[in-house]
C-alpha cells in the first residue's frame, strides 16, 4: 500500500494530471473566453520563453560563443600548461555581441537613436534573405512549370502534365487584369476556368490542415481518455 501511494504521487503522476488540466484549459476556449484558459495560455507562453532562453543559452551561447572566448574547452595540464594554445580570433566575438547590446538603447531617451543602428542593420539582413529565399523558391517552380504536353510511352504523365499546364495557364489569366475582359470572351473563360482550379487548391490545403488538426485533437483526446482519466479510477 505504501509502494502504491508512492507511485500515486510519483513525478509521472503529477507529469499526466498537469497535462490533462492544461489540455481542458485549452480545449474550454471552445465555449468561450475565461480565466481559466488566460491562466494556461500565460503560464504555456511563460514556459515556453524560459525554455527558449535556456536551449539557446545551453545549445549555442555557451557551448559556441563563450566556452571557445572564455578558454572554457581548453584542458589544463597538472603542471598549467594548455592542451592548445588559446584562439584569441574568438576575442572577435566581442564587436557583434556589443553592436547587439545596443538595443538597450532603447531604454533611453537620450541614447534610443543606438537601438535603430541595431534594428536597421536587422530588418537588412532579414530583408536580403527574404529576397534571396523568394529566389531560391520561386526559380524551381519556374523551371518545373515548362512541361512538355505529349510524353511518349506514357498517357498518364501526359494527361497529367496537361491538366497541370491548363491549371497554371488559367490561374495566371485569372490575375491578368491589363486587357478589359468581356462576358463570354475567351480571357474570361479562361479566367473563370483558374477561378475553380484555384479554389480547388485551396480547398485541398485548407483539408489538409484540418486534418493536421484532427491528428492534434485525437492525440489530445486519446491522452485524456486512456492516460489522465486512467488516474482516476
Amino acid at each position: 500500500m505504501a509502494g502504491e501511494g508512492m507511485a500515486f504521487f510519483s513525478f509521472a503522476w503529477w507529469e499526466i494530471f498537469l497535462g490533462g488540466i492544461s489540455t481542458l484549459a485549452v480545449f474550454s476556449f471552445l465555449y468561450r473566453e475565461n480565466p481559466f484558459y488566460r491562466f494556461f495560455e500565460h503560464l504555456y507562453i511563460g514556459i515556453a520563453t524560459g525554455w527558449g532562453i535556456i536551449a539557446a543559452v545551453r545549445n549555442f551561447l555557451w557551448p559556441r560563443v563563450f566556452k571557445p572566448l572564455l578558454g572554457a574547452d581548453l584542458m589544463v595540464f597538472p603542471d598549467g600548461s594548455l592542451s592548445q594554445p588559446y584562439n584569441q580570433a574568438y576575442l572577435l566575438f566581442l564587436l557583434p555581441m556589443s553592436f547587439g547590446l545596443l538595443y538597450y538603447a532603447i531604454l533611453s531617451k537620450r541614447h534610443s537613436w543606438l537601438a535603430q543602428l541595431v534594428i536597421g542593420f536587422e530588418l537588412g539582413y532579414a530583408g536580403g534573405l527574404a529576397f534571396k529565399g523568394t529566389f531560391i523558391e520561386l526559380l524551381p517552380q519556374l523551371f518545373d512549370s515548362f512541361r512538355p504536353l505529349y510524353v511518349p510511352g506514357s498517357a498518364a504523365e501526359s494527361l497529367a502534365n496537361i491538366v497541370f499546364v491548363l491549371t497554371l495557364t488559367s490561374s495566371m489569366v485569372y490575375f491578368f487584369f491589363t486587357f478589359k475582359r468581356t462576358p463570354g470572351g475567351i480571357v474570361s473563360r479562361c479566367s473563370g476556368v483558374g477561378r475553380w482550379m484555384m479554389m480547388g487548391c485551396f480547398g485541398a490545403f485548407f483539408g489538409s490542415t484540418i486534418m493536421a488538426r484532427m491528428a492534434l485533437l485525437v492525440e489530445r483526446l486519446d491522452f485524456l481518455i486512456h492516460q489522465w482519466a486512467a488516474l482516476f479510477y
